[in-house]
C-alpha cells in the first residue's frame, strides 16, 4: 500500500503517493498545483499528435494560457487533477496526468487522462485512475464517466484492465463509459 497524504492547504489538495511500476521504477503521484503550468505545458508538447488528438478529440497544437490556468488552478472539490512524475536531470517531469470534474449529478464525475507515449503500457494510466478513485470516494462520487474514441485502443485497454465495472454505449464512433471502481463505489471485486 503506497503512502498517501490528503489534506487541505490554501484551498488546494496535497495528495501524494509513491508507486512502483511493472519495470521496478518508482514514480510519484501528486496533486496538480498552480505552479505546475510549465510542467503541464511540457507534458502536452511531449505527447504525440495522436495522443493529443485522442485526449482532446481534435488537433490541438498547444495549451493556451487559459487552458493552463483551468488545468492547474483546481479547487479539489469540483475539479481534481493529479500527475505521475519522475525526477530527471534534477527536475520534476510529468509523465502522466489525470483529472475528474463533477458532473451535474453529484455522485458522478467525468474522468480524463493522458500518459506520455514512451510510458504507455507501464501501468501509469491504471494507477492514475485508482488514485483518482480514492480521492473521489471522499467526495461522494460513485461513478466515473469517460468518452473515448472507438479507435483509441490504448485507452480502451486501460479501461478494460482498470478493475472497474465498465458499462458503455456507442454513438458515432465515440464510446461513453460508465465506470464503477471498487474504490469509488465501495464494492468489493
Amino acid at each position: 500500500m503506497p503512502a498517501v497524504v490528503i489534506g487541505e492547504q490554501n484551498e488546494t489538495c496535497s495528495y501524494a503517493a509513491d508507486e512502483i511500476l511493472h519495470d521496478g521504477k518508482t514514480i510519484h503521484i501528486r496533486a496538480i498545483r498552480p505552479d505546475d503550468k510549465r510542467r503541464l505545458a511540457d507534458h502536452f508538447t511531449g505527447l504525440s499528435a495522436d495522443a493529443r488528438y485522442f485526449r482532446f478529440f481534435g488537433h490541438k497544437r498547444e495549451l493556451t494560457r487559459q487552458d493552463l490556468v483551468r488545468f492547474t488552478e483546481l479547487d479539489f472539490a469540483r475539479h481534481v487533477g493529479i500527475a505521475a512524475t519522475l525526477h530527471q536531470a534534477g527536475r520534476e517531469r510529468f509523465i502522466g496526468v489525470a483529472r475528474y470534474v463533477h458532473k451535474q449529478t453529484p455522485s458522478r464525475a467525468e474522468v480524463a487522462l493522458a500518459v506520455l507515449d514512451n510510458y504507455q503500457g507501464a501501468g501509469i494510466g491504471l494507477l492514475l485512475i485508482r488514485h483518482l478513485a480514492r480521492i473521489a470516494q471522499r467526495s461522494g462520487i460513485i461513478r466515473f464517466e469517460a468518452d473515448v474514441r472507438g479507435d483509441n485502443s490504448r485507452m480502451l485497454a486501460v479501461l478494460a484492465k482498470s478493475g472497474c465495472i465498465v458499462n458503455y454505449a456507442t454513438c458515432a464512433g465515440i464510446i461513453h463509459f460508465m465506470l464503477s471502481c471498487p474504490e469509488v463505489s465501495g464494492a468489493k471485486h
